[in-house]
């Protein structure tokens, strides 16, 4: 059955009705109106809003490179001297300096050394760090090996260098001993005619090792000098340990056995050992013979290094074989008469330079006198400098020890003297005078 309502019910009814069509019709109306006129203006508005926020930002994180300078500068020593007063506190007082690094005696990287009371068992421990010690800041470091290249002759003349991030460095390389029948230790290549068989043939692969060596000095300076003035500890540190790493780091190179320290040039055993004329001198016919031995390819870039008593003989040579040209009375052809005495002896032998160096070995010994191409002589950098300090080794003495190590590794390339395709004189980067005559 229907139900029957009355006429305000009704009139209700039809009014909630119209109600909400009006209402549906106005917001349907309104939502037309803001995307035509209030949604551009209001996303203007956001636009603009937000153009200045992000303009605002970026001026907050934009870097201001002199501020950026200045930060890493405050976070650097700005002297040696600071460097060294820093290790002294560091090792006196057992304060440190956040910019310190340590490294000990395999390579490990700290911030700072374990104390003794940190070195107890369970401890992980890589090298000791009584081996170990801070390592030199960049730019002193770089005045370090400044002054050490100044006294060198193999590193700042060529050789190559190789970076060692291991107690071990294997290269491989080509065993290249004779170039008699075929090149690269064993590449043959035939002229034939068609349909001929052609023979297969390889080159001879080998390898050798690159072990690093420590090198270590001390000396010692007293306090006063430290409290006094930290210019004067940072010449005499540097000077001291700079001309002194140099010195006997080269005198490795060139001398050195292999045992405990790098093989020299003068030991190694694609060195030729050319025999001499005459006994205890350098004759003309000598270094001919010498450049002649000089592998082809280094004619360009050897270099000539000779002991000082060498440099007698080379001023008097002459053209000719036997004595000097002041016995022989032969012309002198190093030097002349027309140059005089005040004028400076020549820089070169056969276009290339001469270094005098008491590393040498000694006149009428073998490598009194050298040819070398020094990029063939190989040095593996494992340990950057570093430098610690004592008060307690000279503590009666008033004085502070100075320790500085580093690890490298060198020795020549090539292991052996190359036979040529034609002749029966072996050829070599590096060549150099025997010590007998035959």
């Amino acid at each position: 059955m229907d139900k029957e309502i009355t006429e305000k019910e009704f009139d209700k009814y039809v009014e909630e009705k119209v109600n909400s069509v009006v209402v549906k019709t106005i917001e349907e109306k309104a939502d037309e109106i803001l995307k035509e006129t209030v949604s551009p203006y209001i996303a203007a508005q956001l636009k603009e809003h937000f153009d200045d926020a992000l303009a605002k930002s970026k001026e907050q994180l934009l870097i201001d490179p002199e501020a950026l300078t200045a930060q890493a500068k405050a976070d650097e020593f700005q002297s040696g001297g600071e460097f060294l007063k820093a290790v002294r506190i560091a090792r006196d007082r057992k304060i440190f300096d956040p910019r310190l690094t340590f490294m000990n005696d395999k390579g490990a990287v700290t911030r700072q050394p374990l104390t003794e009371e940190q070195k107890t068992a369970g401890h992980m421990e890589i090298g000791d760090d009584s081996q170990g010690g801070f390592l030199v800041p960049e730019v002193y470091q770089a005045t370090l090996y400044e002054i050490a290249l100044e006294t060198a002759i193999v590193r700042p003349n060529g050789a190559t260098i190789l970076p060692m991030t291991s107690d071990s460095l294997k290269i491989p390389t080509i065993v290249d001993t004779t170039h008699a029948t075929t090149v690269y230790g064993g590449v043959q290549v035939i002229w034939t005619g068609e349909n001929v068989q052609k023979t297969p043939t390889k080159p001879a692969f080998g390898q050798f090792e690159l072990t690093p060596h420590k090198l270590a000095g001390m000396t010692f300076s007293s306090n006063e000098l430290l409290d006094d003035s930290m210019i004067a500890l940072e010449t005499l540190i540097t000077r001291m340990f700079g001309s002194s790493m140099g010195y006997f780091e080269d005198d490795a190179f060139l001398q050195g056995t292999g045992a405990g320290q790098p093989l020299g040039i003068i030991n190694c055993n694609c060195t030729i050992n050319n025999f001499r004329e005459t006994t205890n001198a350098v004759t003309y016919q000598d270094i001919v013979e010498m450049w002649a031995r000089l592998l082809p390819g280094s004619h360009d870039t050897a270099v000539w290094v000779i002991n000082p008593e060498v440099l007698p003989h080379l001023m008097q040579i002459g053209a000719g074989v036997g004595a000097l040209a002041r016995a022989a009375g032969m012309n002198l052809i190093w030097i002349n008469r027309n140059m005089g005495a005040a004028s400076p002896i020549p820089g070169t032998i056969f276009g290339r330079p001469f270094f005098m160096s008491e590393k040498m070995s000694a006149l009428g010994t073998a490598g009194d006198i050298g040819l070398y191409d020094m990029k063939y002589y190989l040095i593996g950098d494992r340990q950057r400098v570093t430098i610690d300090a004592s008060t307690h080794l000279r503590f009666d003495y008033d004085e502070t020890a100075w320790r500085f190590v580093l690890r490298v590794a060198g020795m020549c390339w090539p292991q052996s003297a190359i036979t040529p395709r034609r002749g029966t004189a072996t050829r070599s980067p590096f060549v150099q005078l025997h010590a007998n005559t035959s």
